[in-house]
């Protein structure tokens, strides 16, 4: 049963890989079309990108650690040593190595090259919702249904702080882009700051009436975005508080947020879509439909041509899909009508 269960994940991914080159080939890229899924398929509550655009990690209440080939959607690894609900997982800058966590209280390193268990880098108490890691892929942060925010040295295991977040469930963790601060939000709507180096609060925002999700440094740490169970979406700048803003988003509760760059940024919720908001304009440029279900994950890599790149989002709908965004601006591209080529 497990091996059938595999197959028809290796296929659904296969497809949804299929509809996204066809996408990409088009003048207008659009939105991808529902693929048909199994309710017997565990949700996605976690999706990983390496940074190389080949690879993808998926995790959700299985237990399980899957690893994709993302060019042929075919599944090439597994890891099954967590015994909870897996929330969160990250990949370690510069490696092939993913930490994941969940329910359990425990974080994994996993090596995907090979899928082996590296080592357990912690284990906590409180159910994790949560990992993130600094740019320099030295430390981990991570959170959850507790007030205790933790800076983990990933190589030896030792905590570098713990801190007292001020608030419980916390869902929300980020690093900047710098890697001076991280920031933690939880269900006193509450942005706050904190040094790496001393583990001490260095800011606080007052941004959501509700519990926040999730939150990502954008435009050089410039801009702190956030999204929350109040229904909105908080820009607050760090270098004019004054200039910050908020996005109302309707009737949707967001889940899921990924920093897209150039200003942009992809939002997932309740309404099983995908929205790519532009920071600058405070519109909504694209919208991605398909999902059958509330959108709980997302992430983002740039091409290596920097035009655009790919968003990867996983669904309580149980299906991971991926999608082609394209640049803010076309990019005109003038060829000679005459050869280059020297006369023999």
């Amino acid at each position: 049963m497990e091996a059938i269960k595999v197959k028809k994940i290796r296929t659904l991914l296969y497809i949804a890989t299929l509809l996204m080159l066809v996408i990409s080939a088009s003048a207008d890229d659009g939105f991808s079309k529902a693929v048909s899924v199994d309710n017997d398929q565990p949700v996605i509550s976690t999706v990983s990108l390496h940074p190389n655009g080949k690879l993808l990690v998926t995790a959700g209440d299985d237990h399980v650690v899957r690893v994709w080939d993302l060019v042929s959607g075919v599944q090439i690894r597994q890891h099954e040593g967590h015994s909870g609900w897996i929330r969160s997982s990250a990949f370690i800058p510069k490696t092939t190595h993913v930490l994941t966590a969940g329910d359990d209280g425990n974080v994994h390193l996993i090596d995907v090259a090979s899928g082996e268990l590296k080592r357990k880098v912690a284990s906590v108490d409180f159910a994790i919702s949560r990992v993130a890691i600094s740019p320099n892929g030295k430390v981990v942060a991570i959170a959850g249904f507790s007030k205790d925010l933790r800076l983990i040295e990933i190589q030896s295991g030792d905590v570098i702080h713990s801190i007292d977040t001020q608030t419980d469930d916390v869902r929300a963790v980020a690093f900047s882009r710098s890697g001076k601060v991280v920031a933690s939000g939880g269900r006193d709507g509450l942005l706050r700051i904190w040094s790496v180096d001393t583990g001490r609060q260095v800011g606080e925002i007052t941004a959501h009436r509700r519990r926040i999700r999730d939150m990502h440094f954008v435009a050089d740490d410039s801009l702190l975005v956030s999204i929350s169970d109040d229904r909105t979406m908080f820009v607050a700048n760090l270098e004019d508080a004054v200039a910050s803003f908020r996005i109302p988003l309707g009737g949707v509760v967001p889940f899921a947020l990924a920093d897209c760059r150039n200003d942009e940024v992809a939002v997932g919720g309740t309404d099983n879509q995908i929205a790519i908001w532009n920071l600058k304009k405070q519109t909504v440029r694209k919208v991605f439909q398909g999902h059958t279900g509330s959108v709980t994950s997302l992430d983002y890599i740039s091409r290596a041509d920097g035009l655009g790149g790919i968003v990867v989002s996983g669904s309580f709908d149980t299906s991971v899909r991926t999608w082609p965004l394209g640049p803010v601006n076309p990019v005109r591209v003038r060829v000679s009508e005459k050869s280059s080529a020297s006369p023999k």
